[in-house]
């Protein structure tokens, strides 16, 4: 059985009555450990920050940010050391563990400092653009069900039931932050604003255009100015391919972890 309900007045999520699916075993040895445990700390440590202290900007042009920016960087230098002793044989859980601290550090430095394509004179890869514009909107959607949940309009089961569209935001974060890794320049000619609706597909499909005009561009010439930039943009999207294929492999265990995340224990 299952029911809506409304968020914000436009957002629909749904709430679900089936139980959670049990863990494999190698998934749980992480989801027990103490690395985890600070992982997990950490991730609500900023939700509650961003709820509870949103961007204001004082009459000088400063900000004060809901973490401060050497805390901040203190929380991305301890995410990096977690898991470093323990043994990931499982390159699927390596890849899924690997994707939560990427997100994690991402939420830590947007809330810490200042947003990244706010430090170029140009317009920024497409990429950093659209990873920043989701991220803005997970973190949003984070507060506004943490709001609710403080206000007693959804119970905590509520939300753990609602954070289905969460979930599939975060996924899509994950492939941004395979973007951001594996893309070193900037692809223009696909460029347009981020969509609140961008998924994975869309991603893939953006890319699928500019490696097809790459690889066409090749084909027509031996030598030119813009020669070895092709070659680049193939190269990286061969390279996004790869590791998109062990991210699908690894999702189902990110799925779990994520759930794990999103308890509102709050």
């Amino acid at each position: 059985m299952s029911r809506q309900i409304a968020l914000g007045g436009s957002l629909l999520l749904t709430i679900s009555a089936t139980a959670a699916t049990a863990q494999p075993a190698e998934t749980r040895t992480i989801l027990e450990s103490d690395d985890w445990e600070t992982l997990k700390s950490i991730w609500r440590l900023t939700d509650r920050a961003r709820s509870a202290n949103n961007y204001s900007e004082f009459t000088d042009g400063s900000y004060d940010f809901p973490i401060a920016t050497v805390k901040g960087d203190s929380l991305n230098t301890l995410i990096g050391t977690l898991f470093s002793e323990t043994n990931l044989e499982n390159p699927r859980i390596q890849t899924a563990v690997f994707l939560i601290q990427k997100i994690t550090q991402t939420r830590i430095t947007r809330l810490s400092r200042l947003n990244m394509t706010m430090l170029t004179r140009m317009i920024p890869p497409w990429t950093l653009l659209v990873r920043e514009s989701q991220l803005f909107n997970f973190e949003d959607r984070i507060t506004a069900l943490t709001s609710l949940v403080d206000t007693g309009e959804i119970t905590a089961a509520e939300f753990i039931a609602a954070r289905d569209t969460l979930l599939e935001r975060a996924e899509t974060l994950a492939v941004l932050e395979i973007l951001e890794e594996v893309y070193e320049q900037a692809d223009y000619g696909y460029y347009s604003d981020p969509v609140d609706g961008l998924d994975t597909d869309i991603i893939l499909e953006r890319l699928d255009l500019s490696y097809r005009a790459a690889l066409d561009t090749l084909s027509k010439q031996d030598h030119g100015e813009y020669f070895e930039r092709y070659q680049i943009a193939v190269q990286q999207h061969e390279e996004f391919l790869q590791r998109y294929n062990d991210f699908k492999e690894a999702r189902p265990v990110l799925r779990i972890l994520l759930t794990d995340l999103m308890e509102a224990k709050i």
